[in-house]
């Protein structure tokens, strides 16, 4: 008998009016996910916290689905003020007759009121309170924005919330590009998405699908001949649900960088479209190369914790991949951006840069002797050993007295370093700064690497030789879009100069012949293809292998190294571990970038910046020795070796 007096209830409520609320219809919005495109468009994941929705504007939704919806759930929503009093009573009597409520009678008006506002359960209050916010959201809204919101609240079971989503999760694709056997699968799942769940119960879903198909067909919104070959089509679903990516090495640092522009509401919540720099098919192949390295690495060693980085970005500073891990499902630190360890001679070129500033020639010699140097002296803390002195070695425990310049850096020659240091430290502590490795202190043995770095600050820093002395800061979030379609964020290359370009160009020709004949000789064939410079890297005892790089389109950083830090094995250097996938990941990234020859050119800059001496070598050596106060049988050692310094 209640549910006779809702209808008459019905019935007077379509010819009352009701309050307005500014902005109602943006109030009634659900939370809708934020969607992560890489650089060329593709959908890399999303962001959301407790439903996948993506948000579908009226405009976007199907014509096919919005029939079928219409057909399935309320025939008559365009003809009734939000209260089908014809469907209200036949639904009426229907309960009367049972004395219990069996058939719903429900507009799509009145079932968005329940999605809102109500509960799911069947009650008589329920209903008479589903009746009055009917009418309020037919006297706010229009027939196109209830139905926009309808769709875009209505659960599709496997986790899809709102058409968009579901499209996603049941066939993998965009709303737009629905069939018409889709769209009618989509609106029959309103009724029961558990119960007619396609991946548990196809047979079903094909049932529910083909009614839905052969009410379109009653109410003249497909012909006899599309719906009988209609009703013949397989259901089309994928194999199982595609769960939306919401994780990974990349997406986490996309996450850590959003954070600092929106708050985190808006993240997650927002609906918003993030642009991003990242090149997804480059991220897969960079995770799969690092991680089948390390997998191999492993097993000739028997590491069981051995695990990788590799991070690259444009010489404008997009960043192109980040992989932070060999399996982020089995590890999800991100070794790229989220940890600190020392770098090793990944920071030698910083030395070398400071001494052409200070007037030193790479033809200039520098000393290669074993040095001991009071830990007070150098600004270096105490180990619990108490050892008072820092006795810095060469890698291979191989010294001569005196080395050229630029050998040093060729062949990460350390004690040779440190000798050049020792002559250009107020330099050197200015440029860590101005290069953003350093923020506080300076002790002397950063000059081989003992503090704490990362890949992205390794790449930051290595620009500034890439781009002739431009530091550029690596961003990865291009654009932000909101639900609308406003921009609220443009994301542009921040950048600043720290060197001059002609001290740089000696460096970075430098860094040449590490790739051609120093440490890093393991990839000269890169030489061959396209101009190519770095920087071999490891710490003390073997704990961390580092090679970096750069091209004239990217600057790219690759680590290897164990959790536990403990040593990888003797004879694990950046030449040998790091540098061979480096090249592997370049060759892919040249081929979709293209990478060319350096301006100046390497001959250029020998010829310009450190021309060939007149005198021999003997006879420079002589003079270095003699301006130097030097003892002149040093000489001897320095002829007596052989060129190769290969050190790292």
């Amino acid at each position: 008998m209640l549910r006779f007096f809702a209808f008459l209830l019905s019935v007077f409520l379509l010819f009352s009016n009701s309050w307005a609320s500014p902005a109602y219809r943006e109030k009634l919005m659900p939370d809708f996910a934020t969607t992560i495109l890489d650089r060329h468009g593709n959908t890399i994941g999303y962001f959301y916290k407790k439903h996948f929705r993506l948000y579908a504007p009226f405009e976007e939704i199907p014509q096919n689905l919005i029939w079928a919806v219409i057909s399935a759930e309320d025939a008559r929503f365009y003809e009734h003020k939000g209260i089908d009093p014809v469907g209200l009573l036949r639904a009426a009597v229907r309960d009367i007759t049972s004395g219990k409520i069996v058939q719903g009678g429900s507009t799509i008006t009145q079932q968005l009121a329940k999605l809102i506002f109500l509960s799911p359960q069947r009650t008589f209050s329920r209903k008479l309170k589903e009746i009055g916010i009917a009418k309020e959201l037919e006297d706010n809204l229009s027939k196109n924005e209830i139905l926009e919101l309808y769709l875009n609240y209505v659960y599709l079971g496997s986790g899809a919330y709102g058409v968009k989503a579901a499209a996603k999760v049941l066939f993998g694709k965009e709303l737009k590009n629905l069939s018409l056997t889709e769209c009618a699968l989509i609106a029959g799942l309103i009724r029961g998405p558990e119960y007619y769940n396609p991946f548990k119960h196809p047979d079903r879903a094909l049932r529910r699908r083909n009614w839905v198909l052969k009410q379109m067909y009653k109410n003249g919104y497909i012909t006899r001949n599309i719906y009988l070959d209609a009703i013949k089509q397989p259901l089309g679903v994928l194999s199982k649900p595609q769960r939306p990516r919401t994780a990974g090495y990349d997406l986490d640092f996309v996450r850590f960088m959003a954070k600092r522009i929106i708050p985190s509401d808006q993240l997650y919540a927002g609906g918003l479209t993030i642009k991003t720099t990242i090149d997804e098919d480059v991220q897969k192949f960079a995770q799969k190369v690092l991680a089948d390295y390390a997998e191999k690495y492993a097993k000739s060693h028997d590491l069981n914790d051995l695990q990788c980085a590799g991070m690259a970005m444009t010489r404008l500073g997009e960043v192109l991949f980040v992989v932070g891990g060999t399996d982020y499902k089995k590890t999800k630190l991100n070794r790229a951006f989220q940890i600190l360890r020392p770098i090793g001679s990944t920071a030698k070129p910083i030395t070398y840069l400071s001494a052409f500033e200070k007037g030193i020639s790479p033809y200039d010699y520098v000393e290669n002797t074993p040095v001991e140097l009071p830990m007070e002296e150098i600004g270096k803390r105490q180990k619990k050993s108490k050892d008072k002195y820092w006795r810095p070695e060469n890698y291979s425990h191989h010294y001569t007295d005196y080395v050229e310049v630029k050998d040093g850096l060729t062949y990460s020659i350390n004690l040779a370093t440190i000798h050049l240091a020792m002559r250009v430290v107020p330099e050197i502590r200015r440029n860590f700064r101005k290069f953003e490795f350093i923020r506080g202190g300076f002790n002397l043995s950063y000059v081989l690497g003992s503090f704490p770095s990362n890949l992205y600050r390794i790449i930051r820093a290595f620009s500034a030789i890439e781009n002739g002395g431009v530091l550029y800061k690596p961003f990865v979030i291009k654009e932000i879009i909101n639900r609308r379609g406003e921009l609220i964020y443009s994301g542009t290359p921040a950048f600043k100069k720290v060197a001059d370009k002609k001290y740089v160009g000696i460096l970075r020709s430098i860094l040449q012949d590490v790739v051609k004949r120093g440490t890093a000789r393991r990839i000269s064939y890169l030489a061959g293809k396209f101009d190519v410079a770095g920087k071999t890297g490891t710490t003390n005892n073997w704990r961390d292998a580092y090679f970096t790089g750069f091209t004239t389109s990217f600057v790219m950083s690759v680590w290897f190294g164990r959790d536990s830090y403990k040593t990888l094995w003797k004879g694990a250097d950046g030449g040998r571990l790091s540098a061979p996938p480096w090249a592997e990941i370049a060759q892919k990234l040249c081929s979709t970038y293209g990478c060319g020859k350096f301006l100046p050119s390497y001959d250029e800059i020998v010829e310009k910046y450190y021309p060939l001496p007149s005198l021999p070598l003997k006879t420079r050596l002589a003079d270095f020795v003699r301006v130097n106060s030097l003892d002149v049988s040093s000489l001897t050692s320095l002829f007596s070796q052989k060129s190769g310094y290969l050190h790292n």
